[in-house]
């Protein structure tokens, strides 16, 4: 292999706070796919409802709506790694609770639904602030490639840990992949525990929580590139991402394969994102990336076409993988796009409504794949998503024009009075 595709895709390892986050994070993030695979196989099993499944994936999605911008506004005021710290010790605790549920036999559904309605409120502050965290442990030169380089670990453990999940489900009970996943995450905790940043002095605006949201979506409105750029989300993001939560369903009434079955769509989608993720990583010039927005929407819709109308186990699995490879190609190219175009002093801001697109639309997909599923059947369900997502993405070709960039975009600093600022260390 040539090292200098090595070292242009992994450039962002250089840097010894991000290598240890990296490695923290593939870790704890195998344990929390072991998890959402066991989850959702045990909340199919108890009942037997594809509604229910979409009901639950809503409601741990549903914080996002009210609270990733609160999440940005601490990312932008307050130390993210102490911040990070604390969501990672609050998801352990839920582990660790629902391990004890089941362990004792006491599980039901309302169990379930609370938890994953508190691990909504969690994921909700913390993906905005680890989002932000990453320029604080890379710099601006190989932020892009370190965002690239999040997303293939992810999916790396969209791999490994669904494949880890059937294989402990079947020889060891359903239960260990909730006490793995609780102690997993100890390896995040040591990882933020080793990073060390210097203080920094900023200029915070000491201005209300409210005015200090508005400035936000002020910055997001008048950012042409950014904002088309969501409203694509807004799109995908309720139609395109949420045709995971069928796999159970696909995996019994239509592929007729077991737990291991299963585990291997969810893990194929994750082998595709994982490709995606990486191409990313090695292109890293986001006038590239411009192209790539639209060129993953139509890889994903047509794969998701030709999973519709798939009867045959192997090919299900290979059109899952092209739609997460589409999937993943989008979507790391619209975030680093995002990331690479906004401000420093807004950067929490932008990625807490960025995180309430991206989470916020979760619970509305999950719904709408869910009813969907019940009474137009999956076939037909998949289809109409993947139309939807195709004319968006042609939508935004037509009247985002080559030459609007970010920097049509105000600057924040601007509409911010200066007495209105205080300096803090961080």
């Amino acid at each position: 292999m040539n090292i200098n595709f090595i070292y242009k895709t992994f450039a962002s390892l250089k840097h010894e706070n991000f290598k240890q986050f990296f490695i923290g994070q593939s870790i704890s993030l195998i344990g929390s796919w072991m998890q959402i695979t066991a989850l959702s196989w045990l909340i199919y099993d108890m009942t037997g409802s594809r509604l229910l499944l979409g009901l639950v994936s809503a409601l741990s999605a549903l914080p996002m709506l009210f609270l990733s911008v609160l999440g940005g506004v601490f990312a932008d005021k307050y130390s993210k790694k102490k911040l990070l710290i604390a969501t990672q010790v609050s998801s352990m605790v839920l582990s660790f609770v629902l391990a004890i549920l089941v362990i004792f036999n006491l599980v039901e559904i309302w169990h379930i639904i609370t938890l994953a309605a508190i691990s909504g409120i969690i994921f909700a502050i913390d993906l905005p602030v680890r989002q932000s965290f990453y320029i604080d442990i890379v710099g601006k030169k190989d932020l892009m490639n370190a965002i690239a380089l999040n997303s293939s670990m992810v999916n790396l453990a969209r791999i490994f840990g669904p494949a880890l999940a059937g294989i402990i489900m079947v020889k060891f009970g359903i239960v260990w992949c909730f006490i793995l996943n609780t102690f997993s995450y100890l390896a995040v905790l040591q990882a933020l525990y080793k990073i060390k940043l210097p203080e920094i002095q900023i200029k915070r605006s000491i201005e209300s929580t409210r005015e200090y949201i508005a400035t936000g979506f002020r910055y997001v409105k008048n950012n042409r590139l950014i904002f088309d750029l969501m409203i694509l989300m807004v799109v995908v993001g309720i139609f395109g991402w949420s045709y995971s939560i069928l796999f159970p369903v696909m995996a019994k009434d239509i592929f007729h394969v077991g737990e291991k079955g299963y585990a291997a769509l969810v893990s194929a989608g994750g082998i595709g994102a994982l490709s995606g993720a990486l191409l990313i990583a090695y292109l890293g010039d986001s006038s590239q990336k411009r192209g790539l927005v639209n060129s993953g929407v139509y890889i994903m819709s047509l794969s998701l076409i030709l999973l519709a109308l798939c009867k045959i186990y192997w090919l299900g699995l290979v059109f899952v993988a092209l739609a997460g490879f589409g999937s993943l190609v989008y979507f790391n190219a619209t975030t680093t796009i995002i990331q690479s175009s906004v401000e420093d002093s807004v950067r929490g801001r932008v990625m807490g409504i960025w995180a309430l697109i991206f989470g916020g639309t979760a619970p509305i997909g999950s719904l709408y794949i869910g009813v969907a599923a019940e009474y137009l059947r999956i076939p037909a369900t998949l289809i109409i998503s993947a139309v939807i997502c195709t004319i968006a993405a042609i939508a935004l070709a037509i009247f985002l024009q080559p030459g609007e960039t970010e920097q049509n975009a105000p600057g924040i600093a601007e509409e911010i009075p200066e007495e209105k600022k205080e300096t803090v260390t961080v």
